[in-house]
């Protein structure tokens, strides 16, 4: 269940599903981008995203769904778009995006906090991009916000290493901007901060800041083309079949 709860000039965004510790579906991702529409509709100027599941802040998209793709390559393109719509709203939207990481943040996760403007982390926040171990690729623009923030090394040891590491290491290499042990109430401080702000300087600092890393927002067929194929071939039949049956795969 994604809610929305809008207070004032700040929305939030509440990814709630306990059963799946946040492991999204496609009607999630579809709920994410109809509640940050509503929240820019409704006159929101700031956005936090935030999870209720105690230790989760999102562990990707949901497995049972993925699953379906390797037999299903009509769906494919439309788990890719479900995602697109959750998250480069958060990226172009006029208003400040905040994600609060607290627990797991894994695979479609990480791109989710990506896509905010700023990340604030809790200690106990655990970082991991796993494609990798899937048998399957990034999507492109999740790679190149990846990019923006760590630079491409690191962004090389994340993906290709597909390993984890922890709320200081993430602050360190730049993947967030603080780690505080009362993470939801730093963010709910500076985007009432932020709110308290003229909303046409936010947008437009906003735009500006986009228009430095404008490759963030770069889309290539291609690379469309080479995810969908991934959920086709036998690495990801591997990689989803040892993670059902919580072994190594072997590739």
């Amino acid at each position: 269940m994604i809610d929305c709860n809008i207070a004032g000039h700040v929305a939030e965004i509440v990814l709630d599903r306990a059963g799946t510790r946040n492991a999204l579906g496609l009607d999630d991702w579809r709920a994410i981008a109809d509640a940050a529409a509503a929240a820019h509709a409704q006159g929101a100027r700031v956005i936090v995203l935030r999870s209720a599941v105690a230790g989760s802040f999102c562990s990707g998209s949901d497995l049972r769904e993925i699953g379906r793709l390797a037999n299903e390559p009509e769906l494919r393109p439309e788990f890719r778009a479900a995602m697109r719509a959750a998250m480069d709203p958060l990226q172009t939207l006029p208003l400040a995006t905040i994600a609060v990481v607290e627990g797991d943040c894994f695979g479609g996760g990480v791109a989710l906090a990506l896509a905010c403007d700023i990340r604030i982390a809790a200690p106990s926040a655990v970082f991991a991009i796993t494609p990798a171990k899937l048998g399957i690729s990034y999507p492109q623009e999740d790679v190149n916000r990846l990019v923006a923030l760590v630079g491409r090394g690191q962004a090389a040891r994340l993906l290709f290493g597909a390993g984890r590491i922890d709320a200081a290491e993430a602050a360190r290499i730049g993947l967030v901007e603080q780690v505080e042990s009362d993470a939801l109430a730093a963010a709910r401080a500076l985007a009432a901060q932020i709110a308290a702000n003229a909303p046409a300087s936010i947008a437009a600092l906003k735009a500006t800041l986009g228009d430095s890393a404008r490759d963030t927002a770069g889309h290539d067929p291609a690379h469309d083309a080479a995810f969908d194929a991934g959920f086709g071939g036998a690495a990801f039949a591997e990689g989803l079949a040892a993670f059902r049956e919580r072994r190594k795969p072997r590739f």
